[in-house]
């Protein structure tokens, strides 16, 4: 009984821990060059928040508060911790009592594995993570709450409205996948007891997604044979290639599916190391995603075998997703939890889809397959009695914690020295401004390179608009900038 209090206690202080970990991280980084406008807006008060909200693609909701928090940062922090630290929860929640209380631990490092952009477009750039974000947690919260309610009473009802509208009405390729799960979830799973109310949340669903679709800017779907098939291989790049780290860790219930299927096989094991084989070349092709430099001032992407470009990716590609969803549907116990996975995962392959059809599609959507993921293979760890090397997740944690920690207490360094540099040259009433280049791309557009984001940059550092901004490399990156320079 002790022991079992102690894993339950473990597991409530890994969500704690989550909550402080996203706010030392939102503490210490400035605003993304995403923000800068939004933050200009938001300076004018809630008036003006509201008066200038970008409906391009349904960012009602997210579009009202994304210039809010921009201006008040330390809600957007709170706000951001807190839903890490409740996503971590309920995948914590959804694998029940474990053997050993260090499996708590891999949801969390399931969200730190995000590659770079996710990283810094997903969670720190304000107008991404409101959009995209914050709607996939919420969508996911949504369904845990059906799913865990046996009777939806009122206060359930009132919660499951609230995240609709935020769903709704922050972005329109989550919003629309979210309301096809939703009509298929009621389809093949109508309860009598709560039908009546499903229902109503549906009709609310359906009225706010007319709204979106009615007062949007843009096209929203191209249908077109050349373009879909010539997106294909993006598609692979942005999903796959990008996000290797979290495909490996789906890779492993893959690999637990194959050997129960294919046991009697002689060929079993020649097949599973073929499977892994191509995933450990990818990931060693990949790997510069995952670094915190911008390694293309180095290195040059390549076409070679791994490329994503070539036609037996879509192949293999294709078979991991096909096996993915037979690894859920074969080692997931719970009835109820497979269900939820399973509408997770319906709206996952909808946005993939919406990637090769939409011209306006936004990479940001593709953070909530990264999120089904992760919380499929937490439940998945559980079900198929995978052996926690409690060790080994350890060091991975605390190497995690200790980079992320690391940059970005150099990244606020850089952006006070920054900001005391400009200060100082304005002080000096000098017409051309030399900015600091910040060479870690884990703040999005945080240099100001082009158009809008220049003069955004100039009224955010209240440098007036007519002096000229110069954008310069100090250091190591200086020396590296200019060598390949000479070398092109």
């Amino acid at each position: 009984m002790k022991e079992k209090i102690e894993i339950i206690d473990y597991k409530y202080r890994i969500t704690i821990l989550t909550f402080i970990i996203f706010m030392i991280i939102g503490v210490l980084v400035p605003l993304s060059g995403d923000d800068y406008s939004s933050y200009l807006i938001g300076k004018k008060g809630i008036l003006s928040c509201l008066q200038n909200i970008d409906i391009k693609d349904g960012r009602f909701i997210s579009g009202f508060f994304t210039n809010f928090f921009s201006y008040n940062k330390i809600f957007f922090d709170i706000s951001l911790a807190s839903l890490m630290s409740y996503f971590v929860k309920i995948c914590n929640d959804l694998m029940g009592s474990v053997k050993n209380k260090y499996a708590y631990l891999y949801p969390l490092v399931g969200v730190l594995m995000v590659n770079v952009f996710m990283f810094s477009y997903n969670y720190l750039t304000i107008n991404a993570a409101l959009s995209y974000t914050f709607p996939s947690i919420m969508i996911i919260i949504y369904y845990y709450l059906i799913n865990t309610c046996d009777e939806m009473n009122y206060k359930v009802v009132v919660k499951l409205i609230l995240l609709s509208l935020f769903i709704m009405l922050s972005s329109i390729y989550l919003a629309i996948a979210f309301f096809i799960s939703n009509i298929l979830n009621i389809i093949v799973k109508y309860n009598k007891k709560n039908g009546k109310k499903h229902l109503l949340l549906l009709l609310l669903q359906i009225s706010l997604l007319i709204f979106s679709l009615l007062n949007m800017k843009g096209e929203l779907f191209f249908l077109d044979k050349n373009y879909m098939f010539n997106n294909i291989p993006y598609l692979i790049e942005e999903v796959f290639s990008k996000n290797i780290l979290l495909i490996v860790v789906g890779a492993i219930p893959i690999n637990y599916y194959l050997h129960d299927k294919l046991k009697n096989n002689m060929y079993c094991r020649v097949i599973i190391a073929l499977f892994d084989l191509i995933l450990a070349f990818s990931l060693c092709y990949n790997f510069f995603h995952y670094s915190f430099v911008n390694l293309n001032l180095v290195l040059s992407k390549y076409s070679g075998v791994f490329a994503t470009e070539n036609w037996y990716y879509i192949i293999y590609f294709s078979s991991y997703i096909v096996l993915f969803v037979l690894s859920v549907n074969h080692f997931v116990n719970k009835i109820k939890v497979r269900h939820m996975v399973n509408n997770l995962i319906v709206i996952s392959l909808i946005i993939l889809l919406f990637i090769l059809i939409s011209p306006m599609f936004d990479n940001g959507n593709i953070i909530f397959l990264m999120f089904t993921i992760i919380l499929s293979c937490s439940i998945l760890s559980k079900d198929m009695n995978v052996k926690v090397y409690s060790r080994t997740i350890r060091s991975i944690f605390y190497l995690l914690i200790i980079y992320y920690i690391s940059v970005f207490a150099v990244v606020k360094y850089i952006d006070i020295t920054r900001s005391d540099y400009i200060k100082e040259q304005l002080d000096a009433n000098d017409t051309r401004i030399e900015v600091k280049a910040n060479p870690i791309n884990l703040i999005y557009k945080s240099n100001p390179s082009e158009g809008d984001l220049i003069n955004n940059f100039k009224k955010y550092y209240e440098i007036p608009l007519d002096y000229s901004i110069e954008v310069k490399y100090f250091g190591i990156f200086e020396k590296i900038e200019r060598k390949v320079k000479e070398d092109r």
